[in-house]
């Protein structure tokens, strides 16, 4: 007898470019690969460590140093500049990166960060925390910005306090340490970016669209198996790959970053083209960058060739392709109307305010456009009313911040209470809140603002898990709503700020 030998297929080899150290941050790339969901794709894959010494991911990918590479949703900005960079799939659908601060130094606000010194990674790794910042109205030279030292020891010796971290990381270093610390989240102030962007070149999505295909499939093979089995999961990071990461710290940072793929809602890397333009006109609309927004070919468009030898072949089992094909249409249909869910989730939560529930910031200026469009073609008259909760610090460092959280909540529904249809009401800061009246005039903007004065004067808050109570107040600023959203805001704010300095707990009308 004489064996015949088949022909072996070289595996094809590929270099992925991590975008930190070794950590569960990239779970799903070491699964799909001890768990050989790369090797069913016959390839072979290298994952090079990240770290502060590194070349960022993108200029790996660009230098054809790496064919891959995992980086952050700055990557738009190279694509609208004209670098030839492509985005596969995202992992995190919202970004890990936070503004850290000690308890102590009561930072809790983006407003507390003025006059403080902030260490930061050079955008676009950190775009998120700077749009946060202008958003607030906020300029650069307020702060000391210094270049992050990737360490968090500087925050808790004082040589900085404000420091540009992981929410998934750090904090269970201060936690170990027994340190109180504080998050500002860019995601509470309407910036809720994708995060951890799985990129490769457009020479390498163009010319190896096959192999590109085949990685990306793997990879989420890859991260869906490891989110499923996250303790032999981290068992396997910690024996081959982060062994100087404890047990505990890998399981704290997986169960966070759990929380910020949300595969319950999102399927794994989705991708919506409508959020990626947001987050490219944020870029161009805050001076990140100067180019149009164009992102022709910035997403990977995966094309695959018709069988038509296979289909002969089939062609008996045509009912049986019938059923699977009704299977796959009925999942299909399913799986578009969770994404549509999702999307419209998400997209709500980049305009919504997760504690109050009601429009953040951004929320605030999509609605105004709407509504000043309305009133200017009905002729009818509009008023702003900025409020501002006084002496909230001392509600938080008296009672807790539970307690914080207690009393803008309560806040946000007495003011609620006056709402009419076409009326617009947001938190715009930390204890900041602002209602646009539609069809309302000065001298009815002062009586209603009045009356809420009158119901946040008579509240009771409850402190959390006690029978004990506290009152609060507010100080209002009134302006007519005439002309744009930012000049009338800043006559309003301006009115609050005299309310302040008259005393606190009054209201102050703006004169135009």
């Amino acid at each position: 007898m004489h064996s015949i030998l088949l022909p072996a297929y070289a595996a094809d080899s590929v270099k992925l470019q991590l975008r930190w150290l070794h950590q569960f941050q990239f779970a799903g790339y070491y699964m799909a690969k001890e768990k050989g969901f790369y090797a069913e794709e016959n390839i072979d894959v290298e994952l090079i460590e990240g770290g502060p010494n590194a070349l960022s991911p993108i200029e790996s990918v660009l230098k054809g140093e790496v064919d891959f590479a995992i980086t952050g949703s700055g990557v738009v900005i190279e694509r609208m500049e004209g670098k030839p960079v492509v985005a596969l799939a995202a992992i995190m659908q919202t970004s890990p990166i936070v503004w850290i601060t000690l308890k102590k130094d009561k930072i809790n606000t983006p407003q507390d960060i003025i006059g403080h010194t902030v260490l930061i990674m050079p955008p676009p790794e950190s775009a998120e925390l700077l749009i946060m910042l202008e958003r607030e109205g906020l300029s650069s030279s307020t702060l000391n910005i210094q270049p992050t030292s990737f360490d968090i020891n500087d925050l808790i010796s004082g040589k900085a306090q404000a420091y540009d971290g992981y929410i998934s990381n750090e904090p269970y270093y201060l936690e170990q340490q027994g340190i109180e610390y504080n998050i500002i989240n860019p995601k509470d102030y309407g910036i809720n970016f994708y995060s951890d962007v799985l990129i490769t070149s457009e020479q390498q999505a163009t010319e190896q669209a096959n192999l590109t295909m085949r990685f990306k499939k793997a990879s989420l093979k890859g991260w869906e198996y490891a989110l499923n089995h996250i303790d032999e999961t981290i068992q396997l990071i910690h024996q081959k790959y982060a062994p100087q990461k404890t047990l505990a710290h890998l399981r704290f940072e997986a169960r966070t970053i759990k929380e910020l793929v949300i595969p319950e809602l999102v399927q794994l890397g989705h991708m919506n083209p409508g959020r990626w333009q947001f987050i490219a006109q944020s870029y161009q609309q805050l001076n990140m960058t100067q180019a149009e927004v164009n992102l022709d070919g910035f997403l990977f468009t995966e094309k695959t060739k018709t069988d038509y030898l296979l289909a002969a072949k089939i062609g008996g089992f045509a009912s049986l392709l019938l059923a699977i094909a009704a299977f796959i249409i009925y999942k299909f249909k399913k799986l578009s109307v969770q994404l549509a869910q999702s999307n419209q989730r998400l997209s709500q939560q980049a305009v919504t305010d997760q504690l109050t529930q009601l429009n953040n910031r951004r929320g605030l200026e999509d609605n105004a456009r709407r509504v000043l469009n309305l009133a200017q073609r009905e002729g009818f008259p509009c008023c702003f009313i900025m409020l501002d909760i006084d002496h909230f610090k001392a509600v938080n460092d008296n009672y807790g911040h539970q307690a914080g959280d207690q009393a803008l909540v309560t806040f946000a529904k007495t003011i609620s209470q006056y709402r009419r249809k076409h009326d617009v009401i947001a938190r715009v800061g930390g204890e900041e809140f602002a209602i646009l009246l539609v069809n309302s005039d000065l001298i009815q903007s002062h009586q209603l603002a009045l009356q809420i004065q009158q119901d946040i004067n008579n509240l009771m808050i409850t402190i959390p898990k006690t029978t004990d109570t506290f009152k609060i107040t507010a100080s209002m600023g009134i302006a007519e709503a005439s002309g744009d959203l930012e000049s009338f805001w800043m006559i309003a704010d301006k009115a609050l700020y005299q309310a302040k300095h008259a005393g606190r707990n009054t209201l102050v009308v703006a004169q135009n």
